[in-house]
C-alpha cells in the first residue's frame, strides 16, 4: 500500500500547521551534538526498548489482546525499532516524510483498534527507557537536559500526529457505520422484518419438534441459527446501542443457556417450561417489530450498477467483524472474486454488455451467499464476500459452489449465442491478525494464485 493510498481521504500535509511549526523549530534548533547523542543512544538500545515495551504492555489488560498474536509481536517489534531510528536519526530528517510516517502508524492503530490510552502508555514506557539510557551516558548536565527535552518533545509530537489520524479514521468509521445502517434499512424494511420473523418462527418450530422427539439430531442453539447470526452481525449494525436489541440478545442467551437445557433435561418435557420458551420467543418477535417500526427506509450508498455494498463500507464492516472474530473466538473468511477475461468481454461486446455481466455476476454472488454475509463491489470486475462465522473449509465449499454456479449460468442477450463467463476466487480465513487489511491481502494473494493456475478455480494463499 502506497503512502498515497494510506492518506487518501485525509487532510493534506499542511493540515496541522501548529505541529509543523513546532516540529520544524525543534529540528532547526537542536544542537548537532545533542542529536548525535540521542541517535547513538537509540541505535544501541532500540531493540531493548522494544523488548521492554512489549513485555510491559502484554501485562496491560487492555493491550494484551492486541499484542498476543505471534505475527503481530514479530512485526510490531521490528516496526517499533525502525520507528525509533527514523524519529531520531543522526542528521535532521525530512519533516514531511516524518509526518507521513506518523499518520500511517496512527491509521494502522485505528484499523487494529488499539485503544489510544494503550498507545499513550507505550509512549510513556519508551520515554522512561530512553531517559534511563541517556542518564547512563554520563553526559554534561546541559547536554543531558537538552537531549532529554529533545527526545520527549519529538515523541510527544509524533504521538499527537498519530492521535489526530487515529481520531479522523475512527470518526469516518462511525459515519460509515451510520450510513451502512441506513442503506441496509433501505433495501426493504418490511421484507427484512418478515424474513427475520420467519427465521425465528422456523427455529421455534424445529425446537418444539426436537423437544418432543419428532426431529432427529440435537436442537440447534438460537444464537447459531440463521436468526441468531443475523442478530449478532447485521442486526447489531442496523440497531446499534439500542436497548431493544440488547434485550433481544439477552432473551436469546436465556433461551440457549437456561430454558432449552432445562426442558431437555426432563423426560417427559415440562409443558410449563415449553410455554416459557414460547413466551420468550413471542417477546423477541415483539421487540423485533418495535425495532423495525422505529426506523424509516432510506436509499443511500449502494453500488449503483450492481446494488451490492460499495467499497466505502469495507473498513467499518471488516474491522468490526475481525474484532468480533477475535474476541468471540469464531471463524471468519473472505472470498475475493474476479471475473475472468473481463476486458475481452468489454472489447468484444461493448461496455454496456460488460455492465450486464457485472449485474449478472452480482446476482449470482448474492444468491450463493447467506443473508448474514456481506457482499461488496471491490473493484472494476471484483467482488468481495465476507462470510461471517465461516471456517476455511466451509469458505472453500462456498467458493466452489459459487465458481460452479457462474460457469453453469450463461448470459443471454450479448450476442448470437449465450455467453459463458467464469471467475477466479481467492479464499482467506482470519488467522488472529487484528488488521483487516491483512486478511484482504491474503485473499488477494490467493486470487492471484487461482489466476496463475489457469483461472476458473478457487485457491488459498
Amino acid at each position: 500500500m502506497t503512502d498515497q493510498n494510506v492518506l487518501a481521504g485525509h487532510p493534506p500535509e499542511n493540515a496541522f500547521p501548529a505541529d509543523r511549526d513546532e516540529w520544524q523549530a525543534i529540528l532547526d534548533t537542536v544542537a548537532p551534538a545533542v542529536r548525535a547523542e540521542v541517535a547513538t543512544t537509540v541505535t544501541r538500545h532500540a531493540e531493548r526498548c522494544a523488548d521492554i515495551f512489549y513485555k510491559t504492555l502484554l501485562r496491560h489488560p487492555d493491550a494484551a489482546t492486541f499484542l498476543s498474536h505471534d505475527v503481530i509481536n514479530v512485526q510490531l517489534h521490528h516496526a517499533l525499532t525502525n520507528w525509533l531510528r527514523t524519529l531520531f536519526p543522526e542528521s535532521a530528517p525530512d519533516l514531511d516524510t516524518l509526518i507521513r510516517i506518523q499518520r500511517h502508524i496512527g491509521l494502522v492503530h485505528a484499523r487494529t483498534r488499539v485503544p489510544i490510552h494503550v498507545i499513550l502508555h507505550g509512549a510513556r514506557l519508551l520515554k522512561y527507557e530512553l531517559r534511563h539510557h541517556l542518564f547512563a551516558r554520563q553526559l554534561p548536565p546541559q547536554t543531558l537536559s537538552a537531549a532529554i527535552d529533545y527526545t520527549e518533545t519529538m515523541m510527544d509530537l509524533a504521538i499527537e500526529v498519530m492521535s489526530q489520524e487515529y481520531v479522523l479514521d475512527l470518526t469516518k468509521e462511525i459515519e460509515d457505520d451510520e450510513a451502512y445502517r441506513l442503506i441496509t434499512l433501505s433495501q426493504d424494511v418490511a421484507l427484512e422484518r418478515e424474513t427475520q420473523r420467519g427465521a425465528l418462527l422456523e427455529w421455534g418450530q424445529k425446537a418444539v419438534l426436537g423437544i418432543f422427539g419428532a426431529a432427529t439430531g440435537p436442537i440447534q442453539s438460537l444464537e447459531n441459527a440463521p436468526f441468531g447470526l443475523w442478530l449478532n452481525h447485521k442486526g447489531s449494525l442496523l440497531f446499534p446501542a439500542n436497548a431493544g436489541l440488547r434485550q433481544i440478545q439477552s432473551n436469546v442467551r436465556h433461551i440457549d443457556r437456561t430454558l432449552l437445557p432445562g426442558i431437555t433435561a426432563e423426560t417427559p418435557p415440562s409443558l410449563d417450561k415449553v410455554k416459557d420458551l414460547q413466551a420468550a420467543l413471542d417477546e423477541i418477535r415483539f421487540l423485533l417489530d418495535e425495532l423495525f417500526r422505529k426506523h424509516e427506509a432510506l436509499e443511500n450508498g449502494r453500488d449503483p450498477l450492481t446494488r451490492v455494498l460499495s467499497r466505502r463500507f469495507l473498513p467499518s464492516i471488516l474491522g468490526r467483524e475481525v474484532t468480533s472474530a477475535f474476541h468471540r473466538n469464531t471463524p471468519f473468511s473472505l472470498l475475493l472474486l474476479d471475473i475472468d477475461h473481463f476486458k475481452t468481454i468489454n472489447d468484444r461486446f461493448g461496455h454496456t454488455s460488460g455492465d450486464t455481466v457485472l449485474r449478472h455476476i452480482a446476482e449470482l454472488v448474492v444468491t450463493c451467499s447467506r443473508g448474514n454475509d456481506f457482499v461488496f463491489r471491490y473493484g472494476g470486475e471484483e467482488f468481495l464476500i465476507a462470510l461471517v462465522e465461516t471456517s476455511g473449509h466451509d469458505a472453500e465449499l462456498t467458493a466452489e459452489r459459487l465458481r460452479a454456479r457462474i460457469e453453469e449460468s450463461p448470459i443471454l442477450g450479448l450476442g448470437d449465442a449465450p455467453v459463458r463467463v467464469t471467475a477466479s476466487i481467492g479464499v482467506a480465513t482470519f488467522d488472529g491478525h487484528p488488521d483487516y487489511t491483512h486478511l484482504i491481502e491474503d485473499a488477494d494473494r490467493a486470487l492471484y494464485r487461482a489466476k496463475s493456475l489457469g483461472r476458473n478455480r478457487w485457491a488459498t494463499a
